[in-house]
């Protein structure tokens, strides 16, 4: 017995067609990869973003409240951790975390995946730049975590730095890469568009295949966006690397206009390849763990106590010592940032503006000695650090503590 089967006819190139076109453009590049490393690259696998805190969450020292930058000092810190200020004008700026990408300025807008910005805000203008003065901000990027791009050899990779911004001063922005040396630079223009909303930038810069790239504890790349600059700056070429210091192309618009304007960015990345790939977003303990490895403020939640662990008063040779551990492994045996002084002492509890110490049994006690505690010794490690003063202590040798209040400084910094 003979059965029949009949189809209609088709066209079989039609067909093929329809196969490619769940693929897309980005599926298509992906399926000519022809090593899995390269694979791997094109889509971001793995720990990819070589900034820290791109999505400003963390600021240990001022939460969300507003900091004012100091003139001149080539980069303040006081907004979102591992973020420098160069204020370096006749006006002023102020910088804190904030939480525009929640707000209704961002409806409508992916940047909603994020939670925080950093925004600087104009509070004194210089319409007028003479030819050194600038503003920009900046992360150092520690150069163990550079290796993968292999800059500084003819092999030298790609990299690629996305982020969100939002700015009422629209116009033409630099951002640059920069060695530690300063003697080798790219800078990549970009556009803040009109309408003060929220916009995505990707920008690739070619690998650097000559010059010093440190990769150790150092700086191994500088990120730099410039909002406003003078003509020493201005010799950067859109794309290129040149052997200068420069922070624009020349076209950089002056963000010092008006105590109206505003700047905020969130979502910085920087990752290897030519391509920008989704926002690596870790948890927040890890990113706050990343954070410390350069500065350590355990003051972050509110007071804090330290058991003394030795103390002498015998004439004048004695010492007040207090011991801290590092959550992490700090970069380098870091600074003490402190502003203890005998006029912030109590010999009661102390208020969040005060600290004292505490004599077992007894309670809070006066502090007696030589020395103010504002010059206080450290001996450390990057891992602990031993924190005292000679002569220093309460009136009684049994002091067992001191309670630091929490609107005081005390921190360790390891900045790059």
């Amino acid at each position: 017995m003979t059965v029949r089967v009949n189809k209609d006819s088709f066209n079989i190139r039609e067909k093929l067609s329809e196969l490619e076109k769940p693929i897309g453009l980005k599926g298509s590049e992906l399926m000519r990869a022809e090593t899995t490393q390269k694979a791997r690259d094109f889509i971001g696998a793995g720990r990819k973003n070589m900034i820290i805190n791109g999505a400003m969450s963390i600021n240990q020292r001022n939460g969300a409240n507003s900091y004012v930058i100091p003139n001149a000092t080539g980069g303040s810190y006081g907004g979102p951790d591992r973020w420098a200020i160069n204020e370096a004008t006749d006006g002023s700026v102020s910088v804190n975390m904030d939480g525009d990408p929640r707000s209704g300025n961002a409806d409508g807008s992916d940047v909603q995946e994020f939670a925080k910005a950093m925004q600087i805000a104009c509070q004194g203008t210089d319409t007028s730049l003479a030819s050194t003065q600038n503003l920009h901000f900046f992360q150092n990027i520690e150069g163990y975590n550079i290796i993968p791009l292999a800059w500084g050899v003819p092999g030298a990779k790609p990299a690629t730095l996305s982020f969100w911004v939002r700015s009422n001063v629209f116009g033409t922005y630099c951002v640059g890469l920069e060695n530690s040396s300063t003697n080798r630079c790219c800078i990549k223009e970009y556009e803040v568009k009109p309408g003060f909303g929220w916009q995505k930038v990707s920008l690739t810069f070619p690998g650097c295949t000559d010059g010093s790239w440190e990769q150790d504890e150092g700086c191994g790349i500088r990120v730099r966006f410039c909002l406003a600059s003078g003509t020493q700056y201005d010799d950067g070429i859109d794309g290129q690397w040149v052997s200068s210091d420069v922070l624009t192309t020349g076209n950089q618009v002056n963000f010092m206009t008006s105590t109206s304007n505003r700047f905020f960015i969130t979502g910085v990345q920087l990752e290897v390849g030519k391509n920008a790939t989704d926002f690596e977003h870790r948890p927040y303990g890890e990113e706050l763990a990343l954070c410390q490895r350069y500065y350590y403020n355990p003051m972050m939640d509110g007071s804090v106590m330290y058991p003394i662990r030795y103390l002498i008063s015998t004439g004048n040779n004695g010492w007040t010592n207090w011991p801290v551990s590092f959550p992490t492994a700090m970069r380098i045996k870091p600074s003490l940032v402190s502003d203890l002084s005998d006029s912030n002492n109590t010999s009661g509890p102390p208020t969040d503006d005060q600290w004292a110490f505490y004599w077992q049994n007894q309670g809070y006690v006066s502090k007696t000695g030589n020395l103010d505690m504002s010059v206080l010794n450290i001996s450390a490690s990057a891992t602990q650090a031993n924190v005292g003063a000679y002569y220093v202590s309460p009136t009684n040798t049994n002091a067992a503590s001191i309670k630091i209040g929490a609107n005081r400084t005390f921190a360790f910094n390891a900045e790059l």
